[in-house]
């Protein structure tokens, strides 16, 4: 009987955080000619850098758009381990976006095998700024950027993980976003995703 409950949560939690699938985008952003795909709609429009518009949808809130990531071309994005955890949404300028929720993406580079996490969290009110933070410039926002080393692992093998985290509040949609990048790789991978910030768009 346990095990039926876990299955049927398992089934019940993929329903409601259904990413869609991967499938190309459309060059315009936020006003889109046809409708907006769910999951991670990606294009090249060079050789460059690849942009990934992405949204999110469950079967109670419906679909919602989140941001978009404009990645190196090195760089590619898939969905994480666990769904999204949706709580809100809400309609600015006749566009729904995510108001309230979060959710996680892997971020992998394809030449040295390398991987990080990304963590997108969002939440309805302006939030405290950081301490001691830098500060940056996201979309025409003040932005501020974090570092910070945890340690993670089993408890007999446990190593440091580093934490890039930048947040920022967007009044067009009034929303505070924090973008949380997480991994062991090398310094220059954080970097690389730093200087992508500035082509990060929320509105």
């Amino acid at each position: 009987m346990r095990s039926l409950r876990l299955c049927f949560l398992c089934v019940f939690a993929f329903i409601l955080g259904d990413l869609g699938d991967l499938s190309r985008g459309h060059p315009f952003y936020p006003r889109y000619p046809r409708p907006f795909f769910q999951g991670l709609n990606s294009y090249m429009p060079t050789s460059d850098f690849v942009i990934h518009d992405i949204s999110v949808t469950n079967i109670l809130l419906g679909e919602a758009r989140l941001i978009r990531l404009v990645l190196p071309a090195a760089w590619g994005l898939a969905r994480g381990l666990a769904p999204p955890d949706l709580h809100a949404r809400h309609m600015r300028q006749g566009v729904p976006w995510l108001a309230s929720g979060q959710a996680w993406y892997v971020l992998h580079h394809k030449p040295s095998r390398w991987a990080m996490e990304l963590h997108i969290r969002v939440y309805p009110q302006q939030q405290p700024q950081p301490e001691g933070a830098e500060t940056l410039t996201i979309a025409g926002h003040p932005a501020f950027l974090t570092w910070t080393t945890r340690r993670r692992g089993l408890l007999w093998k446990r190593h440091d993980v580093r934490f890039m985290t930048v947040s920022w509040y967007c009044p067009q949609t009034e929303r505070q976003l924090v973008l949380e990048f997480s991994g062991w790789g090398p310094e220059e991978h954080f970097l690389a995703m730093r200087e992508a910030l500035s082509r990060v768009r929320c509105h």
